[in-house]
């Protein structure tokens, strides 16, 4: 079987930027162990200018850049002109069996191959938040609106990675059967050893206005004076204007020496930071399931995060973590408090957290439930 997976994708193998590249390569890590599939990454819109092939040993990864007369436009509005232009005759040349996109949702429409798209995230949803854009975030919500459900009409098998996603598949699609099958966790997460330092919080995210780092910035002032210990340690890439306005509330409430921004940073760091972590804490405005809080899960740190989108079916509240109001600081405050005064708490949660993982989240476990997706695919009569 060869399949095609389009998705963002890391360019090194340890440098993971955002959710649906690190899904997307804990999935290809376990599909290239399978003795009957071949497997080809297709990046879109990669930051070269050209069509490059890199050897991942047993698989390549095409990284197809803007070019033409388009090359100037954003990303959706690139797809629209040339980036879907782009995807069908690279599909067309390597001909795949069956094409999985990840992500992509506008440039899964319409597909030639047998394919099938997972939703990663509600964009249009995503964009009310993104305050580069001013008032014209409006146009770029109606934008992601228009491409994302031309492309949630248009295809015909999807993964959900939660149930929360499924209010968003317009009635009347081509869609013909969904199967729900939650991001996946390398193994190395499972086998984190665990020295946790009281007091120390992890944030991995990215640091915009949608994933309410503000908010948490806020909530951690009072922590920081009922934990002398404490610690902030968020990791992520930024946007320039929202870390400023972070960092001025940081120096504001007299915490500098307590929060730390640590950039993006590997795989291995990921890991290092989740075995000192008293707790994670996500208190994004918006979310579907993130991929954070499952690798929390699968390391056994409790969970404190928004009761929004997909995460109430990640994390059950009061025993694998604390759900709270992202818009309520005092929430936040709270949850956090409550984990971090009782390590006892703390304990019980992260082992329910991994031992959820551990049903849910194995990365060899969701590989199996894909496969037998696409063998469900390429099943159907043509």
């Amino acid at each position: 079987m060869h399949v095609a997976i389009v998705t963002v994708f890391p360019k090194e193998a340890h440098n993971i930027d955002g959710g649906v590249c690190g899904a997307a390569k804990y999935l290809v890590d376990e599909l290239v162990k399978q003795p009957d599939v071949k497997l080809t990454v297709v990046v879109p819109k990669s930051d070269a200018g050209e069509i490059t092939c890199e050897g991942w040993g047993d698989f390549n990864v095409y990284r197809l850049g803007k070019q033409g007369f388009w090359s100037f436009l954003p990303g959706t509005v690139y797809d629209i002109f040339a980036g879907k232009r782009q995807i069908r005759s690279l599909l067309r040349q390597i001909n795949p069996d069956i094409v999985h996109f990840q992500g992509v949702t506008f440039l899964a429409a319409n597909c030639e191959q047998p394919n099938i798209l997972t939703i990663h995230g509600i964009a249009e949803r995503d964009a009310i938040w993104d305050s580069r854009w001013g008032i014209l975030r409006w146009l770029k919500w109606l934008l992601l609106k228009l491409t994302e459900g031309h492309g949630r009409r248009r295809v015909p098998h999807v993964i959900l990675i939660s149930e929360y996603v499924r209010k968003f598949l317009p009635a009347g699609s081509r869609i013909r059967k969904t199967w729900l099958i939650e991001n996946p966790v390398a193994d190395s997460y499972f086998d984190i050893e665990r020295s946790f330092e009281p007091g120390r919080i992890f944030c991995p995210t990215r640091i915009r206005p949608l994933k309410n780092i503000l908010g948490m910035i806020k909530a951690f002032a009072p922590i920081a004076q009922q934990f002398p210990d404490s610690q902030l340690r968020i990791a992520g890439a930024s946007q320039a204007a929202y870390i400023e306005t972070c960092e001025q509330q940081v120096e504001r409430s007299g915490i500098r020496d307590k929060v730390h921004f640590l950039g993006n940073i590997s795989i291995k760091d990921v890991q290092i930071e989740l075995s000192k972590a008293n707790c994670l804490v996500v208190p994004s405005f918006q979310e579907n399931a993130p991929l954070s809080i499952a690798e929390a899960m699968a390391a056994g740190v409790p969970v404190v995060a928004a009761k929004v989108g997909g995460i109430p079916e990640m994390v059950e509240d009061g025993r694998t973590g604390l759900l709270v109001d992202p818009h309520d600081t005092n929430s936040i405050c709270e949850a956090v408090s409550r984990v971090l005064s009782d390590q006892k708490l703390a304990q019980s949660m992260g082992q329910r957290a991994k031992e959820a993982a551990e049903d849910r989240f194995r990365a060899s476990a969701v590989c199996e439930k894909t496969l037998q997706a696409y063998r469900d695919v390429l099943r159907e009569p043509s």
